[in-house]
């Protein structure tokens, strides 16, 4: 006699996708997508389709995050803050990520408090975000060579 497939294994990948978008939690997605290969799709195609993503509270380095930008094709608002649990992004990070499909697309950033980012990093990033609207780099040291570049590469800028 074969083994019955559980309910949940007839669950087609894209409603799978459409529960995982309900989960916030990047430790909780990373146990999902470990689960098999439909759920490990099934995360891929959530991630795909997030419009916003914040790492804010989350305790991130360099290669996490950008695994996670580089999925999240239609991504519109991004939030790398640092937290009091340390999100450590570096200038490589921002590059890594400057690096991502969704860069052009985003219409919100905020590095706010990230200390460990340069001007190196953020003219890096800002150079390819040519849509963003808003922009947060309060509680960083970049200088004027950050801001020139915004002035140069972010047009449709609102709010800084």
């Amino acid at each position: 006699m074969g083994r019955e497939e559980a309910e949940i294994d007839r669950l087609p990948v894209d409603l799978l996708a459409y529960i995982f978008g309900f989960i916030i939690s990047f430790t909780d997605l990373a146990q999902a997508s470990s689960v098999c290969r439909k759920w490990k799709e099934g995360v891929k195609q959530s991630l795909a389709q997030r419009n916003s993503m914040s790492f804010a509270g989350w305790k991130m380095d360099d290669d996490s995050t950008t695994r996670l930008v580089r999925l999240a094709y239609n991504l519109k608002e991004l939030d790398i803050s640092r937290s009091r649990w340390g999100c450590q992004i570096t200038d490589n990070g921002l590059y890594q990520i400057s690096l991502a499909n969704c860069i052009g697309n985003l219409t919100s950033i905020s590095l706010w408090g990230m200390a460990r980012i340069t001007d190196r990093g953020v003219v890096q990033l800002i150079s390819r975000a040519t849509s963003l609207q808003h922009l947060n780099i309060g509680g960083t040291f970049v200088t004027d060579e950050s801001l020139l570049a915004i002035a140069d590469s972010c047009p449709h800028l609102k709010v800084s």
